[in-house]
């Protein structure tokens, strides 16, 4: 008996779960639409993480899975630009946790309503802390609001490194680090104390892009000099009077305030819900067919996956290989936009996708899409492409490899552990963790990592249609902004994600004004996928953003031994 009831029971529960799921989705179904008339107004609240693909499933919506996707919010502003229902936008900005090409390319989508003719107000709603990329995104409105009681700190950027050099004496354990490129400070952070000479100057290289772009922004939006934002970030935190006396704001109010003198008391703001459901009609059919490729986080062999407990993505050389062959292969699939939000990782898994780019290239154009990061391997699988785009703040180039090897055997002796190593060759031991590289072992590592950033080099010089010479020029594992990688050549020119799809319309030979149908790859998984994974997570619960941060920081040791990386140096975070 005890065998069969357990079934029983899980069933049982099952229907249950069911029953609820429907009378859930009844409820959401029921609610009242706000109509869509002419003149009307939307509201979005823009704030949060903003991820490149975001799950659509039952299970995501039945767990509370409140992400959106960067996508979604651009479309919509986009499609509202061109809806005659629709006079303006509210838009509150708050706590946006993404980085600065992504704040752009939201920026460049609210600008492009405005420029449109239409009118944008932004609330600006942050408590105590740093409010500067929420106000860049927020100055492209022609009126910038914030409560009375809020905080809205400009106080410009800053960029914090780890370096874990005096950390493995203390631990007993030998660290050596090999790399390639003399800007190649991914090798820094396991290997020094400090920063280097050359990481301090690509570091202010990269400050000095961001703030620039910062600067020039929110003069030309705020009718400002760029001295006087310059003084004003300066200056550091001043009260909403001052805000508004320098010209950052245009006075406080309550959100309600800000409604009421949109549409009236009686009236109310379309939520973007309700906008989806509610869409203009389509005035043509769809003249082709684009596919988005998305390739996301770090870059192993084997199969992509995300983790539904943390923020970890891997992109898998296995699952981007089928997606290529899959859209390669599909006659109705005019063009391919490849959007890469990577900061590199495995150079084996990095060749793998760039190839699978060359044999998708053979059959119809590829348009790269560079997101927040699209360096060091990152760079590696866009290089092949038929045009690049970038954000003005994107990271991106870090041409370089770097190796990083611990002896942990002082560690295990110091807390009772011995080992013994027998071994069948000179260099079997290449790859222990208890065995430092002999001067042998190491001038071999070396020839192999050279090896690697030279065929790196040779991918990019054959893509971007460069010497070698020039590529080792810009490359020696430096990182350049995406303002910057277009005057090197790294670049074709700046835009973002709907840039690219327009990119590729011209490819096929249409009109950026025409529009095409757009298909999303790799195909989401199941929730039945989604779930097993999840239970077979090392982890159960969602780590604190510290350790999550460190993990970032110290993602090379999530690949096999003895692996030669195409790494970004560290995940470079711009506040």
């Amino acid at each position: 008996m005890a065998t069969t009831e357990k079934p029983r029971r899980w069933r049982r529960w099952l229907f249950i779960a069911g029953i609820l799921a429907a009378g859930w989705w009844m409820l959401r179904g029921g609610a009242s639409l706000t109509p869509i008339e002419d003149g009307s107004y939307l509201f979005f609240d823009i704030g949060g993480t903003y991820e490149e693909q975001v799950p659509e499933d039952l299970f995501s919506q039945l767990t509370g899975d409140s992400s959106r996707s960067l996508i979604d919010l651009l479309l919509q502003l986009r499609r509202a630009k061109e809806d005659k229902r629709i006079d303006g936008i509210v838009a509150r900005v708050r706590g946006l946790a993404i980085g600065w090409a992504k704040a752009q390319e939201i920026r460049a989508a609210l600008q492009g309503f405005r420029d449109s003719g239409k009118k944008l107000v932004a609330y600006v709603e942050n408590e105590f802390g740093n409010s500067t990329l929420e106000y860049f995104v927020a100055s492209a409105a022609e009126k910038v609001y914030v409560p009375p009681a809020g905080s809205m700190i400009v106080s410009g950027l800053f960029a914090e490194y780890l370096f874990l050099g005096g950390l493995w004496e203390k631990l007993d354990i030998d660290m050596q680090v090999v790399k390639i490129g003399a800007y190649k400070s991914a090798g820094d952070l396991y290997g020094r104390k400090e920063m280097s000479p050359a990481h301090r100057e690509m570091a202010n290289s990269l400050l000095d892009s961001i703030y620039g772009q910062f600067v020039s922004a929110v003069a030309a939006s705020r009718g400002l000099d760029e001295d006087d934002v310059r003084n004003l970030v300066d200056r550091g935190p001043s009260s909403m009077k001052e805000l508004e006396q320098s010209g950052l704001i245009d006075g406080t109010r309550f959100l309600g305030e800000v409604e009421s003198e949109m549409v009236g008391v009686d009236g109310a703001l379309v939520k973007p819900s309700d906008y989806e459901k509610q869409p203009p009609p389509l005035a043509e059919e769809p003249a082709g067919r684009v596919a988005v490729i998305f390739g996301l986080g770090t870059i192993m062999t084997g199969d992509s996956s995300e983790s539904l407990v943390s923020d970890e993505l891997v992109m898998g050389s296995e699952t981007m290989r089928e997606a290529f062959e899959e859209v390669a292969k599909d006659e109705d699939i005019d063009a391919v936009v490849f959007r890469v939000d990577s900061p590199g990782g495995s150079a084996l898994a990095s060749d793998l996708i760039w190839r699978a780019t060359q044999r998708a290239r053979s059959e119809k154009p590829i348009i790269v899409s560079m997101s927040d990061v699209a360096g060091s391997g990152g760079y590696y699988v866009a290089a092949g492409a038929d045009r690049i785009l970038a954000d003005p703040g994107t990271l991106t180039g870090s041409i370089g490899v770097v190796l990083a090897k611990p002896n942990i055997r002082g560690l295990l002796e110091k807390i009772g552990v011995h080992t013994a190593t027998i071994r069948r060759g000179d260099q079997a031991g290449i790859v222990s963790m208890t065995e430092s590289f002999n001067e042998t072992e190491l001038a071999r590592v070396r020839g192999s990592m050279e090896e690697v950033y030279g065929l790196f080099v040779d991918r990019v010089a054959s893509g971007r249609a460069m010497s070698a010479e020039e590529v080792d020029a810009v490359g020696q594992g430096r990182v350049w902004t995406g303002e910057q990688a277009v005057e090197i050549g790294l670049v074709d020119r700046l835009g973002g994600l709907l840039d690219a799809i327009d990119e590729a319309k011209q490819e096929i030979g249409l009109e950026r004004s025409q529009k095409v149908e757009v298909v999303y790859y790799p195909r989401e998984r199941g929730w039945v996928e989604r779930l097993a994974e999840a239970l077979e997570s090392r982890a159960t619960l969602r780590a604190p953003r510290w350790l999550r941060t460190l993990r970032k920081a110290v993602a090379a040791h999530d690949f096999p031994d003895g692996s030669i990386l195409a790494l970004m140096p560290q995940q470079v975070e711009v506040h």
